[in-house]
């Protein structure tokens, strides 16, 4: 199951659900549930079969520990029901909207991978591929894979995988079989959705299979573009992207019929109908009209290459799409590590990201390591980079890794870890770091908070933000994100705040907010600011540890100017505007019963 419902977010209903205590375990053994008892936050839907469900609080119960454990089974039957059409699932386009989370300012490639929704969920989420789960035991999911196409209603890779096995006598692996049905995704009218393919993974999974059968299945199926096929393969260097192409002429002549071309530099595969599959050096793959581009071994492939010659070559096609693959180099050129960094910030909502490496800060010498980040596990895979670990970890030189450290060489190549990817400095100085943004962190009460706000950023969810005034004199806030006000509302008013929610003006007319309290807010991002500067300098802020509002609190940038600080980043906001919100009113708030004054006695 995904990274959803864990960390902050069970924390964050632990806290709404504990006001509701004591009461009744939901799952009804009878048990009435304290405080002092072991309680947890069940679903009333299962969030296995309902996913969509998950985080909104109308769909939150308690139950005792042992009723949870033995309601797994339930939660399986009842997914099982919902696939089978016994009950209402709905389509991705009637499903919320994933937030688009704002870069963070970091340059590590890896460190972005957590506002990239769950592999295993956008799987799941996609009626074509269902079929792929649960993952094949000699599988892994990717480490980041790029969400639903909002366009996508199918993919022709149903039947690109079923002609590879029947056609070109190829057993596909779990990892291709995804790749594949994930590239050929199209919209109503039959166009493929994805314009660029950025996939990366280590080394000897089966890149070249992937390539070959994508190719020779466009070629054979040119009839779905509606235009003669034009595929051109290209790759670090011209033996490399020939071998690729030469396995597949065998089968092109005896099986297929088709015409093979093999000069040096000048390979063809040539279909009775002019369909072509070319193979040229990255410094000849001008002047065509292509149909798909593919780019192997990228990392040493010039950037020029790509951008002036392959990508401009795609324009004015149908279902152009261009297919960069590669293993994690230590002397990469800009070409994949800045692609990949674009793709995982989600920067081109065309571009398609498959990425498998091991997660920031892993063990190179844990064999977990080496299974998760493998698209890809055998037996012989497990001797293989357990012979290379050994030989990194002793120092010696393997010509593989082309480094002078062994070990950067090693987790380069077989744990696909990127180099550092030098990205442009942002303007000014940002709101609060890392480190000082983790110091602030503190328990919220279990008791409804002394304010609740709620604002939203064009694209980018609604969030929800609750505060408490401590009696330390700090205010600590939580703050949750939401696809849409409708969640947002459920969750401001699962919060059980006696007082009004304070609502973004631009909100404060949605019907969600039917027979709920709230006051209409306004106010600049510049005035929000110039508050959580003060309560940062004066010690007086604190937070839940929630990853969304830490992420907007380190985005932030600021400069000096005249009148104060002053925002100088592009990112979202919201989070911290319901904050100031927040907080605010919850210090305004009165402490206890008012006092009645006597007049004294005379």
């Amino acid at each position: 199951m995904s990274d959803l419902w864990s960390g902050h977010v069970v924390r964050q209903a632990r806290a709404v659900m504990a006001m509701r205590l004591p009461a009744p375990c939901a799952r009804g053994c009878g048990r009435t549930l304290t405080r002092q008892d072991e309680w947890v936050v069940g679903h009333i839907k299962s969030r296995h079969a309902y996913p969509e469900l998950t985080l909104s609080p109308s769909n939150w119960q308690i139950e005792c520990r042992p009723c949870s454990n033995d309601s797994s089974s339930d939660a399986i039957v009842e997914k099982a029901m919902r696939d089978g059409g016994f009950s209402h699932a709905p389509t991705p386009a009637e499903g919320p909207d994933l937030p688009v989370l704002p870069p963070e300012p970091s340059t590590d490639l890896l460190r972005l991978i957590d506002a990239v929704p769950d592999p295993e969920e956008t799987i799941a989420a996609l009626p074509w591929c269902v079929g792929l789960l649960p993952v094949s035991e000699d599988a892994s999911l990717p480490l980041a894979m790029t969400p639903p196409h909002p366009r996508a209603v199918g993919s022709y890779g149903v039947e690109a995988i079923r002609w590879a096995e029947e056609r070109q006598a190829t057993t596909l692996r779990w990892w291709q079989r995804l790749a594949i049905m994930r590239q050929l995704e199209h919209d109503e009218d039959g166009r493929l959705v994805w314009r660029q393919i950025v996939e990366s993974g280590p080394r000897r999974i089966g890149k070249s299979v992937r390539l070959r059968v994508t190719a020779t299945w466009r070629l054979e199926h040119a009839d779905l573009f509606g235009e003669p096929q034009l595929v051109l393969l290209t790759g670090k260097d011209l033996q490399i992207a020939r071998e690729i192409h030469h396995k597949a002429w065998r089968w092109a002549e005896e099986v297929a019929g088709w015409k093979v071309r093999r000069a040096n530099g000048s390979e063809e595969i040539t279909t009775p109908d002019e369909h072509r599959w070319l193979v040229r050096a990255q410094n000849a793959v001008y002047g065509y009209d292509v149909c798909y581009g593919q780019a192997d071994e990228s990392w040493d492939v010039d950037p020029q290459a790509i951008t002036d010659g392959l990508e401009p070559a795609t324009l004015e096609r149908i279902s152009p799409q261009l297919h960069l693959t590669s293993t994690a180099h230590v002397k990469a050129t800009s070409l994949m590590r800045r692609r990949l960094l674009a793709a995982v910030r989600g920067d081109d909502p065309s571009t398609l990201l498959l990425l498998w490496g091991a997660r920031p800060g892993a063990d190179p010498g844990d064999p977990d390591v080496w299974r998760a980040a493998s698209p890809h596990w055998s037996e012989d895979r497990l001797a293989l980079v357990a012979s290379k670990y050994a030989a990194a970890l002793a120092g010696e030189d393997d010509p593989e890794f082309d480094d002078p450290d062994p070990m950067r060489g090693f987790m380069a190549q077989y744990l696909n870890v990127w180099p550092m990817i030098a990205a442009r400095e942002a303007p000014g100085t940002p709101l609060t770091t890392a480190n000082d943004w983790q110091a602030l962190e503190a328990e919220v009460p279990e008791v409804a908070p002394g304010a609740v706000a709620v604002e939203s950023w064009p694209g980018a969810g609604v969030s929800v933000a609750a505060a408490w005034k401590l009696a330390n004199g700090r205010t600590v806030v939580s703050v949750s994100s939401h696809p849409d006000v409708a969640q947002a509302a459920e969750m401001a008013k699962a919060w059980g705040c006696r007082a009004q929610v304070l609502v973004g003006a631009s909100l404060a007319t949605d019907p969600a907010w039917q027979n709920m309290r709230i006051v209409p807010m306004t106010g600049t991002i510049a005035n929000a600011v110039a508050d959580l500067t003060r309560w940062l300098d004066e010690g007086t802020l604190a937070h839940d540890g929630g990853a969304h509002l830490a992420r907007q609190a380190t985005s932030t940038r600021t400069k000096a100017a005249p009148t104060g600080l002053r925002p100088v980043s592009a990112g979202p906001t919201d989070a911290l505007k319901a904050t100031v919100w927040a907080v605010t009113a919850a210090r305004s708030r009165r402490d206890g019963r008012p006092r009645i004054i006597l007049p004294t006695a005379v």
